[in-house]
Formats: C-alpha cells, structure tokens, sequence
C-alpha cells in the first residue's frame, strides 16, 4: 500500500515536472487580438504625439530666441539712431543758443553805446551852458591848426562869446593877426575859422560828429 501510494505520488510528481517545462498553449480569441493592437497603437499615437508637442516646445524656444536676438540687435541699432538723432538736436540748440546770447550780447552793447554816447552828449551840452569860457580852449586849437591859415584868418564866433574872445584871446589872436567876426549861426561853445589857405570848422555840431564817429557812432548833435 506505501509501494502503490509512493508510486501515486511519484507519477503526480511526474507528470507537473514534465508538465511545468512544456510550453503553454495560449488560445487568443479575436476580441483579445483587436484590443492589443488598439492598445499598441495608442502607445504609438501617444509616442507620436510626444514628440511632436516636444519638437514644437523645442521649436518655439529657438524662435523665441533668435527673435529675442534679433529684436534686441534692432533695439540696440534704434536706440543708437535716437540718441544720434538727440544729440544732434542738442548740438543745433546749443548752436542756436550761442547764436542768440551772440545777438543779445550785441544789441546790449549797441544800447549801452547809444546810452553812454547820450549821456556823453548831455554832458558836454551841460559844460557848454554853464561855462562861458569853453570856447577858450577850442578857439586855441583853431589858431594852432597845422598847417597854419594863411592869408587873413578870421575866426568866427557867436556874438554872445565876443567878450570872452576879447577877454581871454585878444593879445594871441592880434599877435598871429587873425580877425574876430560874429556869427548867430554859430552855436555858443563853438567857433568857425576861415582864411585864404582854407577853412577849419570847430563847431559843436562838427566836433560832436568827429568824436561820434570815431565811437563807430552817427549820431547828429
């Protein structure tokens, strides 16, 4: 009975050591076949559509940097322009500025020339009506006027300064034989002188003009 149970035993042992190595006979039926292949092919679909979403976001990061490139060359080129562009408008302000304080520079030394000059004038009107014996040193002048008047020189003079010629001139006009003859044409202050050699004029009118125009001035008494 152990020989027969051992022999039982034995032959069960057999029969799955045997059985264990022999291939497996798999039955596929046609629904689990369809379901594999469809499952392959979304693996496929979906590896697909990986590589595409990669090759865009690969696509999109190298667009984005040869855009960013370029974009920041046409900055730096721009903002080159602009800042050339304003400093050449500067420059030209600058220019226009001199230009003007140039100007401003001019007409206020015109108007401070025009006012010295009348101030000047204002003067000498002053001097002139408060000194009677402003003609003396003019009338001097005249007499030693080179080259000296010839042939009866004759000085001429207000008549309201007759006395101060006779007062102060009288012996230096009589020893260089000069004549005195009044004249209400001729202002108080100035004198004419008048000979056969020529004619010097000495009024105020005269000697204002000569003095004005060697200021670079035209202005009339």
């Amino acid at each position: 009975m152990s020989n027969a149970h051992t022999a039982q035993k034995q032959s069960a042992y057999q029969r799955w050591e045997m059985a264990s190595f022999d291939p497996v006979t798999v039955d596929h039926s046609a629904a689990d076949q369809a379901a594999l292949e469809a499952h392959l092919r979304r693996v496929e679909e979906d590896a697909h559509a990986q590589g595409l979403s990669k090759g865009h976001v690969a696509g999109q990061a190298l667009g984005y940097q040869a855009g960013f490139e370029q974009g920041h060359a046409q900055g730096i080129e721009e903002g080159r322009k602009i800042a050339l562009e304003e400093a050449a408008q500067l420059t030209a302000l600058a220019e226009q500025f001199k230009t003007a304080l140039q100007a401003a520079d001019a007409a206020i030394a015109e108007t401070l020339a025009s006012l010295a000059i009348d101030i000047a004038q204002q003067v000498v009107r002053q001097h002139l009506a408060h000194d009677p014996t402003a003609l003396v040193a003019v009338a001097r002048e005249v007499i030693a006027t080179e080259p000296e008047l010839q042939g009866s020189p004759t000085l001429i003079v207000n008549p309201a300064d007759l006395p101060i010629v006779d007062a102060y001139l009288q012996e230096e006009l009589g020893a260089a034989g000069w004549l005195v003859r009044p004249d209400p044409l001729v202002e108080r202050g100035g004198c004419r002188a008048h000979a056969a050699t020529g004619e010097v004029d000495s009024t105020n009118a005269s000697r204002w003009e000569r003095v004005a125009a060697a200021l670079g001035r035209s202005q009339l008494w």
